[in-house]
């Protein structure tokens, strides 16, 4: 027997010794003990002893029951497992807490040591409760459950403190472990062994959002599982993971504890996506699996958050990128509310059937269950998986880093990975400053310059000369871990300092760096940290002589720290990289001429030697002393060979290359020259040529010094320069009559800023600019003014009309007519036609101005001149508003009011109009003429068609496809709480920011010129903008969406209470309509089109069996408003339309996440798309999303619909009289799955 059998990992030489080896090491070891396990040995040969795969299966079951050695050790748990594995699919057990709240647990089993009544703190229960605790444990082994978890899922301190019982971390921890202990000695046997699963959940705080240092984390963990090992513990479950970073804690304290015990308990990482597609963190599936890579861990998988539908994409990504066995526990579908307590929809068969198509993957070797699953559950799902062998793992990853939101693989094509190295407190001015000031969030706006600058990753080096590093690489790194969407490159000659960096880090990250200057030990030290952390390593090529210079012995270097990297402290080849210190070629030294060279010949052997590692460069010190232009050039030829020769990465300023194509022949020559074949006149060679090298010049103002001072106030108005005008003006004053500087100068540019923006040869923002300067400018000559009083101040009342919320517009003529010496009384929004009575009885008014943003607002606006023309009014009046046409003005407005009526398309038309109204009120006799730009324009006259639409049953329908069904029925609500809202901000149109609402447009400019305005003007403006919204706590979104059954019937579409939603598309109603319409609650209506295809919304929908619709309402808050108001009132009236249109388009961003999250649901988003909430697409996919007030669903008034299902009132958002919601930074949507659905017009 003992020549005949082997298993595939050990040998079983001698079987009498290994029965024997207990007597030395178990305690209760007897003679009877003995007997029984050779008479075992001996029963499962005689019965398995032909077949050698199911004896050695057994003989390793039975090893484990005993502690038995095989060559001088006890089998591991992880090896009977893995054997267990090769044979069956292993089931984890159900949900705990849903078995808890089914119990009728008594009253003083809540009440702790103290006193306290603690109810809601199961894992109290271990100590007060163990008899109804453990019958849960055993109802789970009686179903057939393999692995049965404890009852300690939040026995870490900073959970039990909440209920001040923080110092029972261990003890209830133990506790937990040794009921489930007692349940698999009681149930295991031989041919299936019970495990103790170790519940280690995520607690109530992430580490990744500051709610808990990794160190505090760490240490509670520990605790929990040394508490767990000695309580019998099997197996380590981290479960629920919400956040990388808590996960590497968790690892860790797992670890730390097997060692101090003398054990070796595998641990299983089980991570929660959201419906999202990501962990609550951000992180999605690709990204978890590139963190986790490096770690040694039994397997890797998903529990709770959704159900079995919508884990299953999700999975498919872990299979096709997992080496490891892979686990699944699920819900028993997505919790639903019914009548206030929460339901799980899926039954035992059901939930069976989905959790048998995860057999088909490959890795998937635990399943199991989680919220709302019962012994039932597990019971039908371990007979449907008893004989089924789990597929082998056959994943595999790229190499590669990542944030905690994305995965960067390591060897990009093309090449290279460009690690950005302006967060660098040595070689960036303006980073050092922020570092020395302690402005931490300030080197943010360095951190995201680069990765709109393109970097791949960021390297970060925080250490200066007087400064606690380590302090300060914590407080960088953990606003960069959570708000830098790039992988990071913690930089730091000191140990300390990099670990602290690593323990802020929830993605897989570069250290920066080693070397062998200190010896081996101090290598070990990084080796130990990469390895701890699961970190990728640079190595720089210097030894105890210091930094290798030639070719050889920097290959040689390289070598030798590949030796002891790898081989010795066992990191992988793809988590090194060489750095082959470029040293720079501008000394003039003899000995540094080939640094170049040499550096370039030694990347390219050792990519020859070790084809797997990595490699890269701090680029810039090769051109280190050289004129700051020339260096470009030479950086840029330099990089282009370097990546030639095999370098896979680079530290790099992405701005400051240039690319070959963009020099000369002579340029790239005189560089190669220098790096690779140099002279004793290279050098000079290269100076001279690059002499008068400009990358970009910004020049001086010689040309504004020439200026006299009015000319310079002219100059500065229509540059909006403020800063220099109030000195310049304070001067010029003494010279120049403050009266004539106020009145004509400056009245005279803004006329002239005015042709400019009507000609489009100035963009609307630097005429905010231009208007703040200007009321900057009066006030500040206020008190050296002419005290002088008109008999008449040409004045104009102006408000958006009733139901109106929109103000901006409106805000702009004030804004603009205020600056060109008129008076403004600005009445507001939503404006009751008697308000502009009031003021025009109380004073002298010479226009009222009328403002409205949708169609519904020219509606109103004729029903005010009506009103106004049955009172016998002809007070001039100023129309506006993007809905408004030349048109309706002719035809519905001009013949019902005798008044004149201007027409304006912009603030300037107001200008015009207001100069004509004041010439008029001084000399009658000149006539009123209200003709302006629009009205100048040829107006075609429309022939009407006839239009002629065929019976219903004769239009041809979109197709059939088939009726997703959503996760849910009913309306789900979130808040900011709920959302991450850096990801928001990745949603934003900044296009539609820049050019639609702050005006930045690229007419007159060329390509360059544009990208340069953009770059140095507009993103920074943005980015400065986020960073004071959430200083400010402006940003309050909320996001209310709901599925819906309905039904279509021509042009209506019925809407039925979500009771009538279904699980399973097979319990879809599909009663005739006739037999269900009476059910609706309520409907909606659309027009059909008056051409082919005589499309109606409706069509999109399914009439013969219910279909989803999802109803959407989202709002960034009320706060933005108030804000606008205070900025509006100070005169900061770019900053003020910068803030709204920013503000408006956070609400379009908001409707773009929960439309992708819906399609998330739904199950619909394509592949190219991804499948979380950062994955953005704005446009190409599945389905469409409709507001009212737009063509295919013109009808405003149907919003009160959307809201009597949504009821977004109980959140502060509101419906205007008009049917506009309130606050304005709002939006409402119906959503259609059908995959034909696009934008129309009726």
């Amino acid at each position: 027997m003992n020549q005949k059998y082997r298993s595939i990992d050990q040998t079983y030489s001698v079987v009498w010794q290994s029965t024997l080896r207990p007597i030395t090491f178990c305690p209760h070891f007897t003679m009877r003990l003995a007997l029984e396990i050779i008479n075992n040995i001996i029963s499962i040969y005689s019965l398995y002893g032909h077949n050698a795969l199911i004896f050695n299966h057994i003989f390793l079951i039975l090893c484990y029951n005993y502690r038995i050695m095989i060559k001088g050790r006890f089998l591991s748990i992880t090896e009977t497992i893995k054997s267990l594995l090769q044979e069956r699919i292993l089931v984890i057990d159900g949900a705990m807490g849903t078995q808890i709240q089914d119990l009728k647990v008594p009253a003083e089993a809540w009440i702790d040591d103290k006193g306290v009544d603690q109810e809601g703190c199961n894992e109290l229960l271990n100590h007060t409760a163990p008899d109804l605790i453990g019958r849960i444990h055993k109802r789970y082994a009686m179903a057939g459950a393999d692995l049965l978890k404890t009852n300690t899922f939040g026995t870490m301190p900073w959970v039990l403190d909440e209920y001040q019982m923080g110092e029972r971390a261990y003890e209830l921890s133990k506790k937990g472990a040794q009921l489930v202990k007692e349940v698999c000695n009681a149930y295991g046997t031989q041919e299936s062994p019970k495990f103790v699963l170790g519940s280690i959940g995520p607690g109530t705080k992430l580490p990744s959002l500051g709610h808990i240092h990794y160190d505090e984390m760490y240490e509670g963990y520990k605790l929990c599982a040394l508490g767990l090992i000695d309580g019998g513990c099997d197996v380590f479950l981290l479960e629920t993971c919400q956040d990388p970073l808590q996960i590497k804690a968790a690892l860790h304290a797992c670890q730390d504890a097997n060692e101090e015990r003398n054990v070796q308990l595998p641990i299983m990482v089980s991570v929660t996506i959201e419906l999202s597609g990501s962990m609550l963190i951000g992180t999605d599936a690709t990204t978890i699996v590139t963190i986790l890579e490096p770690f040694d861990i039994l397997s890797l998988g998903f529990n709770c958050g959704t159900g079995p539908d919508q884990v299953k994409k999700h999975l498919k990504t872990l299979s096709e990128l997992c080496a490891i066995p892979i686990s699944v526990h699920a819900n028993a579908g997505l919790p639903q509310n019914r009548g206030g307590y929460t339901y799980y929809p899926m039954g035992p068969d059901e939930f069976t059937e989905k959790q048998l198509e995860f057999t088909g993957y490959d890795g998937v070797s635990f399943l199991g269950g989680c919220c709302g699953t019962t012994p039932q559950h597990i019971q039908a799902l371990k007979k449907a998986v008893g004989a089924l062998v789990p597929k082998k793992p056959t994943g595999s990853i790229a190499p590669s880093v990542a944030s905690l939101f994305n995965t960067i693989e390591l060897f990009q094509e093309p090449a290279p990975l460009l690690i950005g190295e302006r967060s660098n407190a040595t070689g960036s001015k303006a980073f050092r400053e922020l570092i020395l000031a302690s402005d931490y969030e300030g080197t943010l706006t360095v951190g995201q310059a680069q990765v709109r600058d393109g970097a791949h990753m960021l390297d970060v080096n925080v250490e200066f000369a007087g400064r606690d590093g380590a302090k300060d690489m914590r407080a960088v790194m953990e606003l960069y871990n959570q708000k830098i969407p790039l992988p990071l490159m913690p930089d730091a000659t000191r140990p300390n300092t990099i670990e602290e960096g690593l323990k802020c880090i929830g993605g897989k990250p570069i250290i920066n760096s080693t070397n062998l200057e200190d010896g081996e030990e101090n290598f070990a030290t990084y080796c130990k940290l990469a390895k701890k952390y699961g970190a990728v390593l640079v190595c720089l090529v210097i030894d105890e002589e210091g930094m290798a210079r030639s070719k050889e012995k920097k290959v040689a270097v390289a070598k030798r720290m590949y030796e002891l990297a790898v081989n010795k402290h066992g990191l992988k080849p793809q988590n090194i990289m060489f750095d082959m210190l470029a040293f720079t070629v501008g000394t003039g030294e003899e000995e540094d001429r080939l640094a170049g060279k040499s550096a370039y010949e030694a990347i390219k052997e050792i990519h020859e030697i070790y084809p797997e590692v990595g490699s890269t460069l701090g680029l810039s010190n090769i051109s280190f002393g050289l004129e700051k232009h020339a260096r470009f050039y030479l950086n840029s030829v330099f990089l282009h060979h370097c990546v030639q020769a095999g370098m896979t990465s680079v530290i790099i300023n992405v701005k400051h290359i240039i690319p070959l194509a963009k020099m000369t022949a002579e340029d790239i020559a005189i560089c190669e020259e220098l790096l690779f074949t140099p002279d004793e006149k290279s050098l000079f060679k290269f100076i001279d040529h690059f002499a008068d090298a400009v990358v970009e010049d910004d020049g001086a103002d010689e040309a504004y010094e020439a200026m006299s001072n009015e000319e310079k106030i002219k100059k500065l108005l229509m540059d909006g320069d403020k800063e220099r005008m109030l000195p310049l003006v304070e001067e010029a004053r003494h010279e120049i009559h403050p009266d004539v500087i106020v009145n004509e100068i400056l009245i005279d540019a803004m006329k002239v800023v005015g042709e400019l923006f009507g000609s489009g040869q100035m963009q609307l923002p630097f005429v905010l600019q231009s208007a703040e300067t200007m009321k900057a400018t009066v006030d500040y000559l206020n008190p050296h003014l002419t005290k002088q009083e008109k008999e008449t101040d040409t004045t104009l009342v102006i408000g958006t009309v009733k139901g109106d919320v929109h103000d901006v517009g409106k805000n702009l003529v004030d804004i603009i007519l205020s600056n060109n010496g008129f008076k403004v009384v600005n009445v507001g929004i939503k404006t009751e036609l008697q308000e502009y009575f009031d003021i025009v009885e109380k004073q002298s008014i010479q226009a009222i101005g009328m403002s409205g943003l949708l169609v519904k607002s020219t509606a109103v606006m004729k029903e005010n001149l009506e009103t106004m023309a049955e009172m016998g009014m002809e007070i001039p009046v100023l129309l506006g508003g993007a809905a408004l046409t030349r048109s309706f003005v002719d035809d519905f407005c001009r013949p019902i009011y005798k008044g004149p009526i201007f027409y304006c398309r912009d603030a300037f038309d107001g200008v015009i109009a207001m100069s004509r109204i004041e010439k008029f009120n001084e000399d009658n006799s000149v006539g009123l003429d209200t003709r302006l730009a629009g009205d100048m324009e040829e107006r075609e006259e429309k022939v009407k068609k006839e239009v002629v639409i065929p019976p219903f049953e004769q239009i041809e329908m979109p197709e059939k496809v088939e009726i997703p069904t959503p996760p849910f029925w009913g309306r789900r609500v979130l808040q900011k709480d709920d959302l991450d809202l850096s990801m928001i901000y990745e949603w934003i149109n900044t296009r539609s920011v820049f050019k639609m609402h702050w005006g930045y447009k690229s007419k007159g400019m060329d390509k360059e010129a544009y990208q340069k305005l953009i770059d140095e003007t507009v993103y920074p403006a943005f980015e400065r903008l986020k960073k004071e919204f959430i200083e400010k706590d402006l940003f309050e979104p909320t996001i209310i969406y709901g599925y819906y059954p309905c039904r279509s019937d021509d042009q209506e579409l019925y809407l039925f209470d979500e009771s009538e939603g279904w699980n399973v598309d097979a319990n879809a109603n599909r009663e005739p309509l006739n037999k269900v319409i009476g059910r609706a609650v309520t409907k909606f209506s659309f027009p059909r089109q008056g051409r082919k295809p005589h499309r109606a919304l409706s069509d999109f929908y399914r009439h013969d069996r219910h279909d989803v619709i999802a109803l959407t309402c989202v709002s960034a808050g009320a706060k933005f408003s108030a804000f606008e108001k205070e900025l509006y009132d100070a005169g900061k009236y770019l900053e003020y339309n910068m803030v709204h249109g920013l503000s408006v388009e956070l609400a379009e961003a908001l409707a773009e996440v929960v439309h992708k999250q819906i399609r998330l649901d739904l199950n619909i988003a394509s592949e190219d798309e991804g499948h979380t909430l950062r994955d953005v697409r704005m446009n190409r996919y599945q389905g469409a999303r409709y507001s009212f007030g737009y063509p295919a669903c013109p009808d405003l008034e149907q919003s009160r619909e959307l809201f009597d299902m949504l009821k977004p009132e109980e959140f502060g958002i509101e419906l205007s009289e008009t049917f506009q919601i309130v606050p304005e930074q709002s939006t409402t949507a119906l959503v259609v799955h059908h995959k034909n659905a696009t934008y129309y017009s009726v």
